[in-house]
């Protein structure tokens, strides 16, 4: 009786270490994620200046007409930028990320 206890006890020990090395695993995407989406709000600010500049100075008339109406003239054009900036930079990453899955060999 005591050899099977000792069988349950050593068989729950490993589904914990398993299931500590899957915390593990998810505690560092979510601190990768986490990181990305500071880079990806950070860096989207200059990204979207440029976009509202070059939009304000060379876009014609007709074409900041169409802008505002799509943006429903409640949303400024810096928020629209920022808002195509970020989902740009943050698209290109998950792009870039799947093709390095699909390409890299794991040895």
């Amino acid at each position: 009786m005591s050899t099977s206890l000792a069988k349950e006890k050593a068989a729950l020990a490993g589904d914990v270490s398993k299931l500590q090395k899957l915390f593990a695993v998810v505690k560092k995407f979510f601190a990768k994620e986490f990181l990305w989406i500071l880079f990806v709000l950070l860096f989207a600010v200059p990204l979207a200046l440029i976009m509202e500049y070059v939009l304000k100075t060379f876009a014609s008339d007709e074409d900041k007409k169409v802008i505002t109406e799509l943006l429903n003239g409640k949303i400024s054009l810096f928020v629209g930028c920022y808002a195509i900036a970020a989902a740009g930079i943050y698209f290109t990453r998950l792009v870039v990320n799947a093709m390095l899955t699909i390409t890299v060999k794991k040895s």
